[in-house]
């Protein structure tokens, strides 16, 4: 991995194994910026309203112009500040459309970086990141595989909060920024509350019925069906430390570490992601591949629960790498 324009995250003895081609912090300027200047001593054109002209504009003041929504092209509010710094870190595989978007609405947090991850995207989403000044750009040519973008994104960032996005939501500055405030304020770990998008447990699907599971062993049934496989969602750095980078590849897992280390876990705001979401091939129907995917992740965190839970028996290195064979096997069942 060669990275241009930033430093290198130190070594934190975790190791992903990605083939990341390059990191760039880009400083694109979309369009020109030479304006031309009237030539000195050419005559300026002055324009004048008739009084009844300013009359008619005083009387229409306050209305908004026919066909318009109030408040259409004012310019943005600005978004309460943070204590610390803020990392964004959104991760994208052929988002060309939404990103740059997403991307402005990114910019109105005030962030101290952004960090696209972009795995095996094959559109314009590079060219389209480009435009974003702040972005550092990570690209990877083939795909690293589901949620390791995240885990990259974090292991690069700097901030205090690190907020996670998927390239494929635009939503609105101000619906994310309640997760960034949330840890600012010394939540831990700030999750999106879907519960009120979701139907009775008999109801529910299949991935919804793991997260209810997880979060009822774990004693914390208050949280419903949220989850770190869910975005938008955010981190203090102390959590990071504590989950370790490598572990947010499995979201299910690191949200039962969280969990398991007595982090302060908690709903944070609530945005309608079903409705965001992109349908894929793979994302639809029953049995879906991310379906599987995110049940594995759930067995897996349901694993570890288990293991810390049982009394530390000390295990040779075959026995561990038997234990993890055994897992995957189990896994793949699922």
């Amino acid at each position: 991995m060669t990275i241009s324009g930033t430093k290198a995250a130190s070594g934190s003895g975790r190791r992903l194994s990605l083939g990341v081609s390059a990191v760039s912090r880009t400083r694109a300027v979309a369009g020109s910026r030479a304006a031309s200047r009237p030539a000195a001593g050419k005559a300026k054109t002055a324009v004048r309203r008739s009084a009844s002209s300013r009359q008619g504009r005083r009387s229409g003041a306050g209305k908004p112009a026919a066909g318009r929504k109030p408040g259409a092209g004012s310019p943005a509010r600005p978004l309460p500040g943070l204590k610390g710094a803020l990392s964004v870190i959104i991760t994208a595989r052929n988002e060309a459309d939404t990103l740059p978007g997403l991307l402005k609405q990114v910019e109105r947090l005030s962030p101290a970086e952004i960090i696209v991850v972009l795995n095996g995207c094959t559109d314009y989403s590079y060219e389209r990141s480009r435009l974003c000044r702040k972005a550092i750009i990570v690209h990877c040519p083939e795909s690293a595989g589901h949620d390791v973008g995240r885990a990259l994104g974090a292991k690069l960032s700097r901030g205090d909060i690190l907020l996670f996005l998927d390239g494929d939501m635009n939503m609105p500055a101000s619906k994310l920024a309640p997760f960034a405030h949330a840890v600012d304020g010394g939540v831990d770990v700030a999750l999106n509350d879907l519960d009120g998008l979701l139907p009775p447990f008999g109801l529910s699907d299949n991935v919804t019925r793991c997260k209810l599971y997880l979060n009822a062993v774990l004693d914390r049934q208050d949280l419903g069906a949220s989850s770190l496989t869910a975005v938008p969602h955010a981190l203090s750095r102390r959590a990071l430390e504590c989950i370790g980078c490598r572990e947010l590849m499995v979201p299910p897992k690191a949200h039962a570490l969280a969990l398991m280390k007595g982090l302060r876990v908690e709903k944070a705001g609530a945005v309608n992601v079903i409705k965001h979401n992109r349908l894929r091939e793979s994302n639809t129907g029953a049995g879906n591949a991310v379906e599987q995917l995110i049940a594995g992740d759930h067995a897996e965190a349901l694993h570890e629960v288990l293991r810390q839970r049982q009394p530390a028996v000390p295990q040779s290195p075959a026995g561990q790498l038997e234990e993890r064979r055994r897992l995957a096997a189990w896994r793949n069942r699922i």
